[in-house]
């Protein structure tokens, strides 16, 4: 049998962190996907927004990870919106809005709602 555990992140540390309208964010999202990524927003509490976690495969990330539950994000970028849309529209195109599911993000945007 394998054991198998649950690690959550006990801290997330936001380096930056900017407000935008909701068609500011989603123009800047069009741009993203010009330079082929994928974007996406996160959308809890009444907020729109998108993070950029600094990746693990620093070795003093990975530590902070694992021995104090520690996540760094470089940035995050929001928007406030306060009914749910599955999409937003600009132009043509469209930007994916995902009802996020994980706690951990409904916490995020909890603490941006009411940290303005």
């Amino acid at each position: 049998m394998v054991k198998i555990s649950y690690m959550p992140a006990k801290e997330i540390i936001i380096l930056e962190i900017i407000e935008y309208t909701v068609q500011e964010l989603a123009k800047i999202l069009i741009i993203l996907r010009q330079m082929g990524q994928a974007p996406a927003l996160n959308w809890a509490q009444g907020v729109a927004f998108r993070h950029k976690p600094l990746p693990l495969n620093k070795k003093i990330l990975l530590e902070k990870r694992i021995e104090e539950g520690k996540i760094y994000w470089a940035n995050v970028m929001f928007a406030n919106m306060p009914k749910y849309k599955p999409s937003l529209k600009v132009g043509a195109r469209d930007i994916p809005v995902l009802k996020t599911p994980n706690p951990l993000l409904k916490e995020v945007a909890r603490w941006i709602k009411n940290s303005k």
